[in-house]
């Protein structure tokens, strides 16, 4: 194979999209009660999970709080009745909250929000655009996730905090390649310079008390992508047979987070019985599903100079999610337990796959349950509390038949749709 049909291979393969979106955090919570109550913490988050689910909340309690979990997903999903074999999810959550009083009843605190996946820093796996792919969740269970943040509190009435989610961009000064062939031997060097610039996406909260009894949050989301931007100079000098320079022109979007708005509120039942909602806006009409934008400029005496891919438009569209979660608490002489469960819908972004692309997805209901228990006065043994949460979740992926235009793409139907399996465990300790 000549060097130009070699380099269109690659790019050809280069192109294929690589289906990501949103965060572990968002799919599966940060901390085993907020796992355990489907994510609606927005109006009642406070300490080391705050610094995920509502940046207020960090500048709310007593002592410095640091958590740290474990948590392990089981991918049961299928395409037309088969394996769909995606990598089961697993990694460490870390978490640290650290109030200040500052007198007057005021305080400030700071905290951050920590996932590290066990198997990758970040995964980008390249799928084609037709090739039937769940494209929410092939890669975006596998990334890191940091969160740092900062609150100011007045009491338990009022509070308001700020933050950042970062992610690196890839981005190429200078990748090159010299290909050629002297006395009959292929000689080959590369010249490869690559930054990782930080991409930042804000994270605003507030969190109220109008009422002893209930609790309000709201929180606003940035959005996030991971973008890949490659420009490839391969200089090939093979005398006799081709001699000229190839251009390759890649932009693509990875690990897209939408912009998402979130209200939730808290009304305790009795005093030992809290339930809470939350209801999310998040702009996925603004992904383009990951799909590459390629152009090769081929200079090689050959014919057509230009090679450019044809990116089909994604065309999601927004979504308003739901959560419920409820908490029981009993409090013991030394230690308290608490029992948890929740349940959302989270509605697919993923329009009908009628054309070439063929992205598979559906409406997802969860259900969650969980237990906790705090050794509270354990003294001289502990001089501050433990809490140690465990958290189990059921994903159901709804099932689907895709049929596609038949005019155009006959014959070319899928099925989707399974279970995910999620279960954590957190301690949290304050120092």
């Amino acid at each position: 194979m000549t060097a130009a049909p070699r380099l269109l291979l690659v790019a050809a393969a280069v192109a294929a999209p690589a289906g990501a979106a949103a965060d572990p955090l968002d799919d599966f919570g940060f901390g085993g009660a907020a796992a355990a109550q489907a994510g609606a913490r927005t109006a009642t988050a406070a300490g080391a999970e705050a610094a995920h689910h509502n940046p207020a909340g960090v500048a709310i309690g007593e002592h410095p709080a640091a958590m740290v979990g474990w948590s392990y997903g089981a991918m049961q999903l299928d395409i037309n009745g088969e394996d769909a074999r995606l990598l089961d999810p697993h990694g460490a959550s870390i978490g640290l909250a650290v109030p200040i009083d500052v007198g007057g009843g005021w305080k400030v605190g700071a905290g951050i929000a920590l996932y590290l996946p066990d198997q990758f820093l970040a995964r980008v796996q390249l799928i084609p655009a037709t090739e039937p792919h769940y494209v929410l969740l092939d890669n975006d269970p596998h990334r890191v996730v940091v969160e740092p943040v900062a609150a100011i509190a007045y009491g338990d009435r009022f509070a308001i905090g700020a933050g950042a989610s970062i992610l690196a961009d890839a981005r190429s000064n200078e990748i090159v390649f010299d290909v050629g062939v002297v006395a009959g031997e292929r000689v080959g060097e590369a010249q490869l310079d690559i930054e990782l610039p930080m991409r930042l996406a804000p994270l605003v909260g507030v969190q109220g008390r109008p009422h002893d009894k209930v609790r309000i949050g709201a929180t606003f989301r940035g959005e996030l992508s991971l973008d890949l931007v490659l420009d490839i100079l391969a200089n090939v000098e093979i005398a006799g047979v081709v001699t000229g320079d190839a251009l390759v022109s890649l932009r693509a979007a990875n690990y897209f987070t939408p912009a998402r708005a979130t209200a939730g509120v808290a009304v305790d039942v009795t005093d030992a019985l809290t339930v809470a909602g939350d209801v999310s806006w998040a702009n996925w009409s603004r992904f383009d599903a990951g799909v590459a934008d390629l152009k090769v400029l081929v200079a090689l005496d050959i014919t057509p100079p230009l090679v450019a891919s044809d990116t089909p438009v994604a065309a999601f569209e927004d979504t308003v999610s739901a959560r419920l979660g409820a908490e029981y608490r009993h409090r013991g002489a030394r230690t308290h337990w608490a029992a948890r469960g929740g349940w959302a819908y989270l509605p697919s972004p993923v329009p009908p796959q009628t054309g070439i692309t063929s992205y598979a997805d559906g409406d997802r209901m969860l259900v969650t349950a969980g237990a906790g228990i705090t050794l509270a006065d354990w003294a001289p043994i502990l001089t501050r509390p433990i809490d140690i949460d465990l958290a189990l979740q059921w994903q159901h992926v709804a099932h689907q038949l895709t049929q596609k235009d038949v005019a155009v793409y006959p014959g070319e139907a899928f099925s989707s749709g399974g279970d995910i399996l999620h279960a954590g465990v957190t301690t949290t300790v304050r120092f």
